[in-house]
C-alpha cells in the first residue's frame, strides 16, 4: 500500500514537471517568434482631424500661428487609430507604447508624462476624435496625439498624426512621416518593435517610419514650447511682502552679540 501511494505521488510530480516544462517552452517560442504583424487598415485624415481639412505634407506643420499661454508643462495622451470592418478602433499595445513614447520625451522637461489611451477610457462610447478628446480631458491630459499607421509595403511605410490642445479641443499641428528604402529587409525578417532590431532598423520600412515620425513629433513639440508663455510670469498674488526683504545673514549678528554679552 505504501509503495503504491509513493508511485502515484511520484507520477503526479512527473506530470506537473512535464507541464511546467511544456508551458515554458511554449512561452519562449512565442516570445522568440514575435515578428512584425501588419496593422489593421489605417484611419484617414478626416478621422484624425474630426473632419477638418489638414494637409498631409511630410514633416510637421503648426496649425495655429498665434503663441500659446500655459500649454506647458503638460502630459500627453496618445491614441493610434485604425479601421476594422468600417469602424474606428484603437490599435494600441499599452505595455509597449507607454515605454516607447515616454522614452521619446525623456529629456523634455515640459512633458511630464505620455500615456496611451485605452478603449475603457471611452466609457462605452465610439472611438472618435471627439470622444477621445473628452476622455483625455477627464484623464487630465494637456494634449492628445491621434495617429495612424499605413500598411507596410515592401519598401515603404507612412504614419500620420494630429496633435490637439485638450482644453480648447483645437488641432495644434499635423505630422506626417514616410519611409522609402532602396534595400529593404525581407518581410519575413522584420521584427516587432519590442524585439531587438539594431542591425535591421535602417532597412525596415516600418521602423524607419516610426523613428522619423517620433522625431517629427519631438521637433513639433519643441516648436510649440518656443511659442508658449508661462501663466505665472510674476509673483504669486498674496505673497508680496509689505516690508523690505533683507538678505539672510548667517551667522545671525543679533545672536552673536547676545551670546558675547552672556
Amino acid at each position: 500500500m505504501h509503495n503504491s501511494l509513493w508511485k502515484i505521488g511520484f507520477l503526479l510530480k512527473i506530470r506537473v514537471l512535464m507541464a511546467a516544462v511544456l508551458l515554458s517552452v511554449v512561452g519562449c517560442s512565442q516570445h522568440n517568434d514575435e515578428v512584425f504583424a501588419p496593422p489593421p487598415e489605417p484611419a484617414g485624415w478626416s478621422d484624425l482631424s474630426a473632419g477638418a481639412p489638414i494637409a498631409s505634407q511630410d514633416g510637421f506643420r503648426l496649425l495655429n500661428p498665434q503663441s500659446t499661454e500655459g500649454l506647458f508643462p503638460a502630459s500627453i495622451a496618445v491614441a493610434r487609430l485604425a479601421q476594422s470592418d468600417g469602424q474606428l478602433v484603437l490599435a494600441m499595445k499599452p505595455e509597449v507604447d507607454f515605454l516607447a513614447w515616454n522614452s521619446v520625451f525623456d529629456d523634455y522637461r515640459g512633458i511630464s508624462e505620455v500615456f496611451p489611451m485605452n478603449v475603457k477610457d471611452l466609457d462605452g462610447g465610439a472611438v472618435s476624435a471627439e470622444n477621445l478628446l473628452t476622455a483625455a480631458k477627464a484623464l487630465e491630459a494637456g494634449m492628445l496625439l491621434l495617429y495612424t499607421e499605413s500598411r507596410t509595403q515592401f519598401d515603404r511605410c507612412s504614419m500620420s498624426g494630429v496633435l490637439y490642445d485638450v482644453r480648447s479641443r483645437t488641432a495644434l499641428a499635423s505630422i506626417h512621416a514616410t519611409s522609402l528604402i532602396s534595400d529593404p529587409v525581407a518581410p519575413e525578417d522584420r521584427l516587432a518593435r519590442t524585439a531587438s532590431a539594431t542591425t535591421l532598423e535602417d532597412r525596415d520600412p516600418r521602423l524607419v517610419a516610426v523613428s522619423t515620425f517620433e522625431a517629427y513629433v519631438r521637433n513639433c513639440l519643441r516648436g510649440l514650447m518656443d511659442k508658449d508663455r508661462s501663466k505665472n510670469v510674476g509673483p504669486v498674488e498674496g505673497w508680496i511682502p509689505a516690508y523690505p526683504v533683507e538678505p539672510l545673514i548667517w551667522p545671525s549678528q543679533y545672536r552673536s552679540r547676545h551670546h558675547d554679552r552672556g
